[in-house]
């Protein structure tokens, strides 16, 4: 277990084994769906906020609702494209196509986000998380302390994250390159890109999939969604990872992320909110 404070519910045993299995076949329901429509061309629809939206968006979104809705009558839905469903004791979380503007650039990079949530006092929080690729045929689906990867093969393996103590050894993702400031941030995070070893802008979910599955150390969004973060803290949490807000707070009330294998998080969250960098980190 982490010594860090942890922000998703652990599911039980009971829950493990109703609600992994069906997960699983929710991204496997979208990914069917979306793969006929990536690389066609399809038609390109700005919504209110100027943000876009397919087909595959939306035709992956009512596929998934149809199904819980069958199998769960009671659950509770919120989903990027069809708004909210009320329901009680669960609620799942959809977006169908998390990197539309990589979608329609046929970048195979974008995925699917699914949340599980289980309600409590304060309100519905994380349980399980997926985060699938279509195009690649891989998914993630993370809980507890149980994150399993998913291969085009069908085989599974465990899924987690790998260590790195020193920023000048790290890969460090994000999902804008700091000049383009379209989720703000700029000088912050150009003032930790320069630190690292490798920085890339391989973004949305791929950035936290790389993550938990020991490909990448730090993974940085200064502005998300819900039905973003919502999936993404119990799967970085269950590959072994630490995921706060962008404050260092709590991502699901504030929604952003820093998010690492965890012994660079004090260290990333610092210069993030630094004014300028500081000496080069050594091993502990």
């Amino acid at each position: 277990m982490s010594s860090w404070p942890r922000f998703s519910l652990a599911p039980d045993a009971a829950e493990t084994r109703e609600f992994i299995p069906f997960m699983r076949e929710l991204t496997e329901i979208a990914a069917r769906v979306i793969r006929r429509y990536f690389l066609t061309g399809t038609e390109v629809i700005a919504k209110a906020d100027a943000s876009p939206v397919t087909e595959a968006d939306r035709g992956a979104e009512e596929e998934m609702r149809r199904v819980i809705e069958t199998r769960y009558p009671d659950h509770a839905i919120l989903g990027e494209e069809f708004g909210a469903r009320d329901g009680r004791a669960y609620r799942w979380v959809l977006d169908p196509v998390d990197g539309t503007r990589a979608f329609i650039s046929n970048c195979f990079l974008f995925g699917t986000l699914i949340a599980l949530e289980r309600a409590t006092a304060q309100g519905f929080r994380p349980l399980l998380g997926a985060i699938a690729h279509p195009a690649a045929n891989v998914a993630v689906i993370g809980g507890g302390d149980l994150c399993t990867l998913y291969a085009p093969d069908g085989s599974s393996r465990p899924a987690r994250v790998r260590s790195c103590a020193r920023l000048e050894d790290a890969t460090v993702l994000a999902t804008s390159h700091w000049s383009s400031n379209e989720q703000g941030g700029a000088a912050a995070l150009e003032r930790l890109a320069q630190r690292a070893k490798l920085y890339r802008t391989w973004g949305d979910c791929f950035g936290y999939f790389a993550l938990a599955t020991g490909g990448a150390d730090l993974m940085l969004d200064p502005v998300l969604a819900y039905w973003d973060v919502a999936a993404i803290v119990p799967v970085v949490e269950a590959a072994g990872g630490r995921i706060t807000a962008w404050s260092g707070g709590d991502p699901l009330a504030q929604p952003s992320a820093v998010a690492s294998a965890g012994p660079l998080h004090d260290k990333a969250l610092a210069l993030l909110h630094a004014g300028s960098a500081s000496a080069p980190d050594r091993c502990a």
